[in-house]
């Protein structure tokens, strides 16, 4: 399962334990990257924060590994963490007599 999960500092965040952290939690994106959690992770233009697409079997389990973050587990960040699927509306697109089900049952294109 896809998850893009956004960041958000905690208003009760102190600039000097998030400073003195981000290294680790730099560290720690990194070993997510290469157990192929964070597929991507990205800097916001329109704020300061980080956007990442993580995957993951669950939702819950996305949470988990989120929570293992030294910045989250310290209380300075959380994420709100968005489940992603295909985009259904491209189903439109495909006409029924598309199928292979209808193209079998019609038999051989003449």
């Amino acid at each position: 399962m896809k998850i893009l999960a956004i960041d958000k500092v905690r208003e009760d965040a102190t600039p000097d334990v998030i400073r003195a952290n981000f290294l680790k939690e730099v560290a720690h994106t990194i070993k997510l990257y290469l157990a192929d959690v964070v597929r991507e992770v990205y800097f916001r233009q329109d704020r300061s924060g980080t956007v990442m697409v993580l995957e993951a079997p669950s939702l819950e389990e996305a949470q988990s590994l989120i929570g293992t973050l030294p910045l989250v587990r310290q209380g300075q960040i959380e994420f709100e963490l968005i489940p992603l699927g295909p985009y259904v509306p491209l189903g439109l697109l495909i006409e029924e007599a598309d199928s292979p089900a209808e193209a079998t049952a019609a038999g051989p294109a003449q």
